[in-house]
Formats: C-alpha cells, structure tokens, sequence
C-alpha cells in the first residue's frame, strides 16, 4: 500500500483529458473553433471519437475548459505590479508584455472565450469567473494605493473591470491586427492608458524627460 500522505500521479484519464486539452490548444491556434471536428480533436489528441465524450459533452465544452485553465494566469503576469509601491510603470509594462506574449500564442482562442459577444452559456459561465479573477488582482492594488494616499481616479471596483477589459480588448485587437503597430508601441500605449485610467497625471517617464533636458 502507499505510504500515507502520498501523492498519486496523474491517471490516464487525467492524461487523456489533458491531452485533449493540448491537441485543442494546438489546433484553435490554428482556425475558430466552428471549422473544427470533433473527429480532427479526438485524433490530434490521440483518443476516439467516442472517448472525446467521456470528458467533454461539447466543442463548446472544451473551450470553456480551456478558458478555466486561464485562471489565474492574469494575477501571476501582473503580480509583480500587483504587489509594487509606487506607480511603477516598468513593472505594469512587464506584465502586460507577459500578456501579449501569450495572446500572441493563443489569441484565436483567447478571443472566441473572451471577446466574442455570444461564446455560449459553458464559455461564458468561465469568462465570468477569469475576468472576476483578473479584476481582483487589480482591486487589491487600488484598494492597497487608497490606503498609502495615492490618489485613484474612482470606485475601484469599476476601475478595476475597467482596465481588464481594456488589456483584453486591445490584445484582441493586436491579434487580429498585427502589422497595425509594434507590441512596444501597444505595450507603451496600454500601460499610459492604464496609469492615467488609474491616476490621471503622471510624472513623465525618465526617457522623456531626459530628452526634454537634453
């Protein structure tokens, strides 16, 4: 018998769902998931048609568990500036860099789960609970700035669902556009929009001022 306290590895059905998980990354990266099978994801995930049923009931059912795996993953891309004094614009701008890296990757998914307006009650259901996610990570630094004196422009509540869904719109928008600017012009953009949103008013950035200076 295992000794008490142990661990159990994965089983195979937990291999088999997180192959399919894999094999559905994979292929949404690459078309929306309308043009997809349920044949061509059961064989990129190396299973039968059938055993796609056992874990998943629907096309739809598997995006909104690839949506879940996102969970999280917002907090620990801004959790540098999350957990900052200060304004700390370099430490915001690497964690929307961290972003848009991923929304590079996967944005065709990231977009059908996060900006499409009718994703279906199983996608939408989750996209509620990551963007809750993402927004408490925001709160905890406003409500953190309110108690040090720093001056927030606005219910931190509101503000906080406001600079999610700007990151996520914007990402969306790179996606689909990207020749339209560079991802430092985006990351530039987003991170001054974040602060004034937040702020209003900032200090000029040292670059800036020391070009003004010189």
């Amino acid at each position: 018998m295992p000794a008490s306290g142990s661990r159990r590895g994965p089983t195979k059905g937990d291999q088999r769902e997180r192959a399919l998980l894999d094999a559905a990354r994979t292929v949404l990266r690459q078309k929306p998931l309308a043009q997809v099978t349920i044949d061509e994801l059961a064989a990129a995930a190396g299973i039968a048609r059938s055993g796609f049923y056992f874990y998943f009931e629907s096309k739809q059912a598997l995006l909104a568990a690839l949506c879940e795996s996102t969970l999280g993953t917002s907090e620990e891309e801004l959790a540098e500036w999350v957990e900052a004094d200060g304004i700390d614009r370099d430490a915001l701008r690497r964690g929307m860099a961290r972003a848009l890296d991923r929304w590079r990757i996967d944005g065709r998914w990231l977009c059908e789960a996060f900006v499409n307006p009718f994703p279906g009650p199983e996608i939408l259901q989750v996209r509620e609970r990551v963007t809750a996610n993402g927004c408490t990570a925001v709160n905890r630094r406003i409500e953190r700035d309110i108690r040090a004196g720093v001056t927030v422009l606005g219910d931190p509540t509101l503000l906080s669902m406001m600079v999610v869904k700007l990151r996520m719109i914007m990402f969306a928008h790179a996606f689909t556009n990207p020749d339209e600017q560079t991802d430092d012009a985006l990351l530039d953009s987003l991170t001054e929009a974040t602060l004034r949103l937040l702020y209003g008013t900032l200090p000029a950035r040292a670059d800036a001022a020391a070009t003004a200076s010189a």
